[in-house]
């Protein structure tokens, strides 16, 4: 698995842990930008996969600092969450690491980790 990709495993239907992790980001001042039910898309070309969602949801304040300090950086980000029911059910979450992605760029080292821990409590469930 890629160094860059946080994961956690969560024992709880699918759509439940869906709809908590979009209450979460809202809750915590993010807005969101997309959300895009892959399962849905690949069904309607005859492919079937369990369960698959994944949302794109950003800060304005993080957009502000980050074109205010290195534009480039804004290729990292919206954030995206992936929601993924492994084959026993279980729930797999997982996202990339803004830390280790931001860390690349001119930019206030808080960024990143502000924006990690922010990310790490909308997984609580």
């Amino acid at each position: 698995m890629k160094s860059a990709i946080i994961h956690k495993l969560i024992e709880r239907p699918f759509n439940d842990v869906y709809e908590i992790i979009l209450k979460n980001i809202i809750a915590h001042g993010f807005l969101v930008l997309h959300e895009i039910n892959t399962q849905s898309i690949v069904g309607k070309h005859g492919i079937t996969i369990k369960p698959l969602k994944q949302i794109l949801f950003f800060h304005p304040d993080y957009i502000k600092k980050i074109t205010n300090q290195d534009i480039l950086a804004i290729n990292e980000i919206p954030i995206k969450i992936v929601i993924s029911e492994e084959k026993n059910g279980v729930v797999n979450v997982s996202f990339p690491n803004p830390e280790t992605n931001l860390r690349d760029y001119n930019l206030d080292l808080d960024i990143g980790n502000e924006l990690l821990n922010r990310t790490l409590s909308i997984l609580e469930i």
